[in-house]
């Protein structure tokens, strides 16, 4: 670890407490994306009632679907990336074009193309391409960090990195769908996304923290993480998205996912894990997984006897139950952590995380009630995501512009 602390001491000594660590402009950055991208769905959502969009230039179902998996997470991943990188593979931090150019060129893209769906396909092209070029440079800095290090172990990184180059390609796909108006194009894009990028990363993140994070909390608790759980999980979300391109029965690989995932949530001790808040929310939010793919096996099962079940109930168990719900613990956790203050999650806190866990709840129920439901269902989920994303964000902001309190880099 020596070279990242000679390195981090430098950034100690800046004048700016907001350049004093990488991950405090990028996570500045997401809440800023994420409340903006929630309030414009619940307005969209709120139009519907009214007959109308907000969003003409493109069908507001496919700009949901893009802004949702590009607009929120990886911006908080590249503050993650740009802090705990460089301690895994005890190599330097991000240089300065990069912790400060790559969320700024990410979130100004977002900017640009979300004012585009009003304007026109022409700012949608210049929002992605400002936005292309911030993904570029964070998969740029986070390889150089990776092909620098002498670290005996890097096999966490290199699997983030391959996901970051499957998000690009992701990129590259919506820009054909942007070109051509290509439905085929938003769909490739969707699954590279969520199966080739976002989960793949999520599920690399948890593999490498989650069991150390209990083992120094639940005693007795010895770190269970195999690499063939890791590559068994990488295997069964890369899977999924190929079978879905391919259009055939996804429920054999849900049903494998399923058990595999819930044995996991098992093995990693989350009832144990319910004793101590912070890691608590870690280990709820994993347990959405198993029940995003009992809900994927079930649905599929359904559909080869020729009943449509669930909607979108299985999508929104991963995307609001897993990532959002894992979003809130992970940065959380880091923000507290890097401002100096104690590793414990307040009641505050632990009270916003189980109502966003409650509203995750409910969206995913949505598609199992009454059609004549969805519309207010669907407002009042967004809406209360937008006032918990707002409130949790409120808390963490002094902690992005204000030194440490203990006087330590960070």
């Amino acid at each position: 670890m020596s070279n990242y602390r000679g390195f981090a001491m430098e950034y100690a000594t800046h004048p700016f407490a907001l350049l004093r660590a990488p991950h405090r402009i990028a996570f500045l950055a997401g809440l800023v994306a994420a409340l903006m991208l929630m309030a414009g769905w619940s307005a969209e959502l709120i139009a519907r009632h009214t007959g109308t969009t907000l969003t003409p230039t493109v069908p507001s179902l496919f700009a949901h679907g893009f802004l949702m998996l590009y607009g929120i997470f990886p911006l908080f991943m590249c503050g993650f990336l740009f802090t705990a990188g460089p301690k895994w593979l005890d190599a330097a931090p991000p240089p300065p074009w990069a912790y400060l150019g790559v969320p700024v060129a990410m979130l100004g893209g977002l900017l640009v193309w979300t004012v585009g769906l009003s304007l026109g396909p022409l700012w949608l092209r210049c929002g992605l391409a400002l936005y292309s070029i911030g993904f570029t440079g964070l998969i740029a800095s986070f390889v150089r960090c990776l092909l620098s290090s002498q670290a005996a172990e890097r096999r966490h990184a290199f699997v983030v990195a391959a996901a970051f180059l499957l998000g690009l390609a992701g990129l590259g796909a919506a820009w054909i769908w942007l070109l051509d108006n290509d439905y085929r194009a938003w769909t490739l894009m969707r699954d590279l996304a969520l199966w080739g990028f976002l989960l793949p990363v999520f599920l690399t993140i948890c593999h490498r923290m989650l069991p150390f994070f209990s083992a120094n909390v639940i005693a007795g608790y010895r770190p269970w993480r195999p690499w063939t759980l890791l590559y068994a999980m990488l295997g069964g979300s890369l899977a999924h998205g190929i079978v879905s391109q391919l259009q055939i029965p996804l429920w054999p690989i849900d049903a494998v996912l399923t058990l595999l995932l819930g044995y996991t949530s098992w093995r990693w001790r989350l009832v144990a894990s319910l004793n101590v808040k912070l890691l608590a929310m870690l280990h709820l939010a994993f347990a959405w997984l198993p029940i995003a793919f009992a809900l994927y096996t079930l649905q599929g099962l359904l559909a080869g006897q020729g009943i449509d079940a669930f909607g979108y109930a299985p999508l929104h168990a991963i995307t609001v139950g897993f990532f959002l719900t894992m979003l809130i613990a992970f940065v959380s956790r880091v923000s507290l952590g890097h401002s100096g203050r104690p590793l414990a999650a307040s009641t505050l806190l632990w009270r916003l995380y189980l109502t966003t866990q409650a509203l995750a709840a409910l969206r995913v129920t949505t598609d199992l009630t009454p059609a004549a439901w969805h519309p207010s269902l669907y407002v009042l989920a967004a809406i209360g995501c937008l006032l918990v994303l707002a409130a949790w964000g409120r808390g963490l902001l002094s902690s992005y512009w204000r030194p440490r309190a203990d006087g330590r880099p960070g």
